[in-house]
Parts: structure tokens; C-alpha cells; sequence
């Protein structure tokens, strides 16, 4: 994820890393134009301060390993699910629904990558 980010040209990278308490503080500071969030399997469970903050998010992309049906209890808004391993292609389609989205908006963004490790 963090290497398509990179190669896009107009998304700053702000911070990538597991779910934790830094995470969660990370979310919980800044109001971000665009986050991404690599989802656990299904029978890991995020925290519900997690979940919280990705709700909040006003944009966001989720990426899973496994069908988008096994997160529906999650209650996610996402832009777009991105199914695990996605080509470059797919990445940029779901950047263009939220480029799209926002036109109207900032030329850069300030994306953010939520991964687990």
C-alpha cells in the first residue's frame, strides 16, 4: 500500500503502521482527507475505539484479505473496498472515485495508512 501511496504523486504519506494505541492517537489528532485501512482477518477483533475512528473519517479506503461481506458488522462507510492483493489499477480506481469526490477540493491530499502487521 505504502509503495502505490508513494507512486501516486499527489498523496503525502503522513503515517503508516499497525492498530495500536499509537494508531488510535494518530487518528484522533488530525482530520485527514484520505485514510486507508488494511483490515484484520475477520475472527481478529479492532477495538471499538478503533472502529469509532474509522467511522469518523470522511474519507476512506478499506483494503482485507478476505470478502467485504465478513466486515459488514463493522458498519464501515468506505469510498471503496480494495480485495487483498489488488493490482495498481484497482488502486487507482479507487483513488479516482474519491479524486472525483472531492474535485471541487485541494490538488494534494494527506492520506493515511492504517496497517497491520
Amino acid at each position: 500500500m505504502e509503495k502505490y501511496i508513494r507512486r501516486t504523486g499527489c498523496l503525502d504519506l503522513v503515517w503508516s503502521g499497525a492498530y495500536s494505541h499509537e494508531a488510535l492517537q494518530i487518528l484522533q489528532s488530525n482530520q485527514y482527507d484520505l485514510v486507508f485501512a488494511s483490515l484484520p482477518s475477520p475472527e481478529q477483533v479492532l477495538a471499538d475505539s478503533v472502529l469509532i475512528e474509522l467511522r469518523r473519517q470522511e474519507s476512506l479506503i478499506i483494503t482485507a484479505s478476505y470478502p467485504e461481506y465478513l466486515f459488514s458488522g463493522y458498519e464501515l462507510d468506505p469510498i471503496c473496498f480494495l480485495k487483498e492483493p489488488f493490482p495498481m489499477t484497482n488502486f487507482e480506481s479507487a483513488l479516482g472515485k474519491f479524486i472525483s469526490m472531492h474535485s471541487n477540493k485541494k490538488k494534494f491530499v494527506n492520506a493515511k495508512n492504517v496497517c497491520v502487521s
